[in-house]
């Protein structure tokens, strides 16, 4: 473990001087913060009949009684708070493929790879320079949401709808396991390319989940309870545990090694 936390100081250590990857990392997290706040002001002050069609509206029994635009704003805040999801899947893929294929570029992957340490601890430091900063800043901006949110809502109830207990579970329990499951397919690809985009290429199918949960709710398919959350984290958990060790089973270090430095 020593050893991965190494890896880990090392990895900020670089990162810190990447100017461009950082706007990279930051600029779409703030947007994706940003355009809920203003669509639901928005809703709150125009007035949509259509609104009431919505399958969400049938489906969802803590929007009963809602009154327009009331309604609008708590069909709308859900679900693209369902966007915050979206979150841990984008920062991370930046930093994970940048981590393998960029230190191939500065030809410093070749020592750290001929390194006395085991790959789980070279992959497990790796991904913690990956999770924790990806964590950080979503969870910062959704406090911002959560925060911005009651200046712009029509009353508490539409507050309570909106941030309601799965939105929570899922946002501090699943976001983690997201980060981790987005890292190691990341990592597993970007040992078999030498281009730090294809690897996010290739590994935003990870995001697919998520878009579809999005059109779920909207359609009124899922409603995002606190069981249904908790449960989908425990998935997640799984999920994240098999695709860390499926990353190391497929992070061939010695042909890397070969095939890189030829």
């Amino acid at each position: 473990m020593r050893k991965a936390l190494i890896i880990l100081e090392k990895e900020w250590l670089e990162l810190r001087s990447e100017r461009t990857l950082w706007m990279t990392i930051l600029i779409p997290p703030l947007l994706l913060t940003i355009l809920p706040i203003v669509a639901v002001y928005l809703i709150g002050v125009t007035s949509d009949e259509d609104t009431a069609q919505l399958g969400a509206i049938v489906a969802d029994p803590s929007l009963a009684g809602l009154p327009e635009p009331e309604l609008g704003q708590a069909v709308m805040g859900k679900q693209f708070g369902s966007m915050f999801l979206l979150m841990p899947l984008l920062i991370p893929s930046a930093i994970a493929s940048y981590s393998i294929v960029g230190e191939k570029t500065r030809r410093t992957l070749e020592p750290l790879l001929a390194a006395p340490i085991e790959t789980w601890e070279l992959l497990l430091g790796k991904c913690l320079a990956s999770l924790v900063p990806s964590m950080l800043i979503s969870w910062g901006c959704a406090l911002i949401f959560v925060l911005a949110l009651r200046l712009v809502i029509l009353s508490d109830r539409v507050y309570q709808v909106i941030l309601e207990g799965g939105w929570w579970v899922l946002l501090l329990l699943g976001s983690p396991s997201l980060v981790l499951l987005m890292v190691a397919a990341t990592v597993a690809v970007s040992g078999r390319v030498n281009d730090p985009r294809t690897a996010q290429q290739v590994a935003a199918v990870v995001v697919v989940p998520i878009l579809a949960l999005f059109v779920a709710q909207l359609l009124g398919v899922v409603v995002l309870t606190p069981l249904l959350a908790f449960i989908a984290s425990a998935a997640l958990a799984f999920l994240a545990a098999l695709a860390f060790a499926g990353a190391i089973a497929l992070f061939e270090r010695e042909n890397i090694l070969t095939r890189w430095t030829s």
